[in-house]
């Protein structure tokens, strides 16, 4: 039903004589456009310049806040170019890219600074997407890839604006995403619900383990189940419970059961459409799988709290940008001065116990202190053998609650254990109910196999520079760019190691030096290797071109005969040589 009907009058004017406004959604009011004698109702680089207070975020003039013509002059989405090409000037492994329509307008941008970059070749294992930060619908999708770094803090690996959530959006995204990371695919990803991201991350991570937020599912329920709120003021806390303190499976479906019951929801739509996913989004359906979150399972307030005072209606692009640099600058403070504790303030230890102590030099502090929970609650758990053999079987209880009890398997040839409850599976550390069956058996060092590095003071440190692997077919323009990212990756790593003192700067300095002198001496050897190839391609067209001298035929042979002296140098009289000759 949406349409507008425009008729050219004399004199090159024009009349719009009739607009349904049913099914669409409005770019400018009637009242504000002035139609032209050209082929463009509205110019886009008059809206640009637009002096109307409303910021980019606005649909009614989101085109005139990120689409622009690229030939044409200033404008909101003409500066982001300038900042995201001066970003990368300053700076050649800032990485950013940007998508344009058939008629050369912006749709979606993508950009991730060096520290992004490098943050995700260390905790890329698990990622979270998020594209929520947006108030109502008239605000353009602002999304952001995260993780989790060793100090327990969110860390970026990336930002886009999006047009629309449409799936061709999603795809551009994630492939862009995805090469500007090198091009490893992350372990698994969490995002909100939805269908056309769910089809995008099938396309491009299909060996990646796609999971719903939990902080998404609990915050729609807040909508979906108002009213069910409402009514039953313990609803929300009944349900927060079955989905965070269930341990198993057989509980989580106990607990969900007796909600339904208790509130009469089982013809609930969104509570069963849920239940169909739980594999999705429950953690008890997640065991085997690494999501490094020691806290809670919620959104990280301080970005939260940073999009509600700056995301909004009145927002102007380069102003949002400006103070969301300012917000990653902090991100980057904060973790810098993590590293600093974590090197000259030692934790305090609450137990004589060596594992404590090897801990405590070997995690950062932040991981230190829930692995010191851990190991301090171990020691109000009893242990019972229940099965002898190469693998024991441990009953792991806590001393006054017998309800509850964990079985750990130990091995004594090579000291692997698991526990029922998958903490280390899920988070990287050792559960309590482990740590009390090797304080049974006896073991006083922390196994090499139980220490991830990732929560280490040195997760940072001593990675390989590894070839990446490229996918096959690419056109040597897409190798080169690969090639490209690759070798910025890990110069950022050596920058790294060898910006920490003087003496590292120095050696760092000339062991670049001798290998750009390598990299030159061997692209001079490539060079003249293809000049000589060039050279004999050249002769071989001549061979065919220039007609090669006639020979002629060869004279009969005649013997001939020298004179020398009577004895030559051989003892040989003139004579006998002569003989010799006639003979040959």
């Amino acid at each position: 039903m949406a349409m507008i009907e425009v008729i050219r009058k004399d004199h090159g004017k024009w009349l719009v004589t009739k607009l349904e406004t049913e099914h669409t959604h409005m770019v400018a009011l009637p009242d504000k456009v002035r139609p032209r004698a050209d082929r463009s109702m509205i110019s886009p680089n008059s809206a640009l310049n637009s002096s109307e207070p409303n910021g980019f975020n606005n649909l009614k003039n989101f085109n005139r806040g990120i689409r622009i013509n690229p030939f044409g002059e200033g404008g909101e989405a003409q500066g982001l170019l300038e900042y995201l090409k001066r970003m990368q000037a300053e700076n050649p492994a800032f990485f950013y890219a940007i998508q344009v329509d058939n008629n050369n307008g912006v749709t979606n941008v993508f950009w991730a600074d060096a520290k992004s970059r490098m943050s995700y070749q260390y905790f890329g294992d698990a990622l979270t997407f998020d594209t929520t930060y947006k108030k109502t619908k008239y605000m353009m999708p602002f999304a952001t890839f995260r993780g989790i770094n060793h100090h327990l803090q969110f860390v970026t690996f990336g930002c886009a604006l999006l047009m629309d959530e449409t799936k061709g959006s999603y795809v551009w995204l994630f492939e862009t995403w995805l090469a500007a990371m090198g091009g490893r695919h992350p372990v698994s990803i969490f995002t909100d619900r939805d269908k056309a991201m769910e089809g995008a991350i099938s396309r491009i991570f299909p060996k990646t383990r796609h999971c719903f937020c939990k902080w998404h599912i609990l915050s729609r329920c807040k909508h979906k189940l108002c009213d069910s709120y409402i009514k039953y003021p313990m609803l929300r806390t009944e349900l927060k419970e079955c989905i965070n303190a269930s341990e198993t499976i057989e509980e989580f479906e106990t607990r969900w059961e007796y909600i339904l019951d208790k509130y009469n929801l089982w013809d609930n739509a969104w509570l069963q459409s849920l239940y169909e996913i739980r594999h999705r989004w429950a953690s008890v359906y997640q065991k085997d799988l690494l999501f490094p979150e020691l806290s809670s399972s919620q959104r990280p307030e301080s970005l939260n709290k940073f999009f509600k005072r700056n995301f909004n209606t009145k927002t102007s692009l380069l102003l949002f940008i400006s103070k969301f640099d300012q917000a990653m600058s902090s991100q980057y403070e904060k973790e810098a001065q993590e590293d600093l504790a974590t090197i000259y303030v030692k934790p305090p230890l609450k137990t004589p116990s060596p594992i404590e102590r090897q801990a405590a030099d070997i995690y950062t502090n932040a991981v230190f202190e829930k692995f010191q929970e851990e190991f301090v609650e171990s020691l109000g758990y009893y242990v019972e053998k229940i099965e002898h053999g190469s693998v024991s079987k441990y009953n792991v209880m806590k001393e006054d609650d017998n309800r509850k009890s964990y079985i750990v398997s130990f091995s004594d040839y090579d000291k692997m254990t698991s526990c029922n409850c998958c903490k280390f599976e899920r988070c990287g550390i050792l559960c309590r109910h482990i740590l009390r069956v090797f304080f049974v058996v006896g073991v006083r060092v922390l196994p090499e196999a139980y220490v991830l590095k990732r929560w280490t003071r040195n997760a940072l440190k001593n990675i390989v520079l590894e070839e990446r692997v490229t996918e096959p077919g690419l056109s040597f323009q897409e190798y080169l760019v690969a090639w490209y990212n690759d070798l910025c990756l890990d110069a950022i790593k050596f920058g790294m190691e060898g910006a920490v003192s003087s003496e590292t700067y120095k050696v760092a300095k000339l062991a670049l030096q001798k290998s750009f002198n390598e990299v030159i001496a061997a692209k001079n050897t490539q060079k003249k290797g293809q000049q000589n190839l060039q050279r004999f391609a050249r002769l071989q067209k001549m061979q065919y071109k220039v007609p090669l001298p006639k020979l002629q035929p060869k004279k009969a042979f005649a013997p001939r005969v020298t004179q020398h002296n009577e004895e030559d140098g051989s003892g040989r009289n003139a004579k006998d040589n002569a003989l010799r000759e006639q003979e040959f």
